[in-house]
């Protein structure tokens, strides 16, 4: 590791990084900058930070408290900051300025991707994948049935109708409710951050009661199962294999398995620690002796390339396909990996990677209790995890005799 990476502040939407130069750094000239993104630049400020950072850490040299100390840090660079911001704000406000009640409903779109996106650059959102179909959908719509709307004329009516139009696409009523969560998005963003007088009618619109759709999962017959893990088992698929592995094997959702660092293995203890989004808490899970090889394996490759193996890069992706530290996100993993292998094994076309989660759990229930399966599928709620129950319900009875026995 040849730097340290810390936040010193969000502005604007723009993260400022300070990047200092680590314990085991041996370059000549190690790098002291502050390092931004704005309007998809990357931007490095160099002058007067060593300075800076050195009377800092005279002033911290007998502190102990962690946190004592990044406040000093960031107190340390807040007028530098300052300085960087202002230019940026000025610009900022002059563009946002274009931006009316009169404005067209398609443009202002356009302008909230345009958001994400910009968000996305500067890590304030680890995949833009999500953000880039939902507004694939709204935009759609609106083209096709509102294309001269302005805000003005935005009304509930509009989004009753598109709610019945992405019904008719046959969605869920799950899936219909997350792009009404995308609308109301759009709203606050006019609202809050664009500073613009308008109603979220969005908001006025319950949610679609999921309970009363049949639950979505597809377990994978037996047959094609036991193929896919043999067609997979070579070099050529790697990350595939891999990533299948963690998923049916500890149940871990593909987005998990695409945010797992090397720090966050340890093959000595066949253990890695994941972060689950929904529950909000990281867990540790217990990984096979083939999942450690093929991580190994990965490693292995990653060295003979002549790349050093940081703890801050990905498992999946890693030497011959992303930058060190940068993630082989889900667009990237679909795009190279999973679209190719289906075009050469159709028979697998209409497997999803998350398929192997639904399959595992759907499987061991059949042979677990199910408070076991809900802790190996990290559900915070055993409802969720009784989704997958194919079992008939049919039970035994326990005799009066036999309870007289319990005590």
């Amino acid at each position: 590791m040849k730097s340290i990476r810390t936040e010193l502040a969000i502005i604007n939407g723009i993260r400022f990084i300070l990047v200092t130069p680590h314990s085991s750094n041996t370059d000549k000239y190690p790098l002291y900058c502050i390092e931004y993104f704005y309007n998809g630049k990357q931007f490095k400020v160099k002058e007067g930070i060593k300075a800076i950072y050195n009377q800092y850490l005279e002033q911290v040299k007998d502190l102990k408290s962690i946190n004592k100390k990044l406040v000093l840090l960031r107190n340390s660079f807040e007028f530098r900051i300052t300085e960087l911001v202002k230019p940026i704000s000025v610009s900022q406000s002059s563009t946002d300025s274009k931006l009316t009640i009169q404005t067209k409903v398609i443009e202002a779109l356009s302008k909230f991707f345009e958001y994400h996106t910009k968000r996305h650059e500067i890590g304030e959102i680890k995949d833009i994948y999500n953000y880039t179909e939902r507004d694939k959908k709204v935009t759609t719509f609106i083209n096709k049935h509102f294309p001269n709307h302005l805000l003005s004329d935005l009304s509930t009516t509009v989004w009753i109708d598109y709610r019945s139009y992405l019904k008719k696409w046959g969605l869920g009523n799950s899936t219909v409710n997350l792009q009404m969560v995308y609308v109301k998005g759009f709203y606050i963003w006019l609202s809050q951050i664009m500073e613009l007088p308008i109603t979220n009618h969005a908001s006025k619109l319950k949610k679609l009661d999921i309970t009363l759709q049949i639950p979505k999962y597809n377990e994978i017959k037996q047959s094609l199962f036991l193929e896919f893990f043999n067609v997979v088992n070579t070099k050529r698929y790697l990350r595939l294999h891999l990533m299948a592995r963690l998923v049916a094997e500890n149940t871990l959702r593909p987005i998990q398995v695409l945010n797992i660092k090397v720090k966050h293995v340890d093959l000595q203890d066949h253990s890695i620690v994941v972060f689950d989004a929904k529950g909000k808490k990281w867990r540790r899970v217990i990984m096979s002796s083939i999942v450690n090889g093929l991580i190994q394996s990965i490693y292995e490759n990653t060295t003979n390339a002549g790349r050093t193996i940081d703890d801050e890069d990905y498992i999946i992706g890693f030497f011959n396909q992303t930058k060190q530290r940068k993630i082989f996100t889900q667009t990237m993993f679909r795009e190279r990996i999973l679209l190719p292998f289906k075009e050469d094994f159709p028979q697998f076309a209409n497997i999803l990677i998350y398929d192997f989660k639904h399959t595992s759990i759907t499987k061991a229930l059949k042979v677990n209790s199910v408070y076991d399966v809900q802790k190996r599928a990290g559900h915070s709620k055993v409802t969720t995890t009784q989704i997958y129950d194919r079992s008939d319900s049919v039970s035994e009875a326990i005799t009066v005799e036999e309870l007289i026995l319990i005590k």
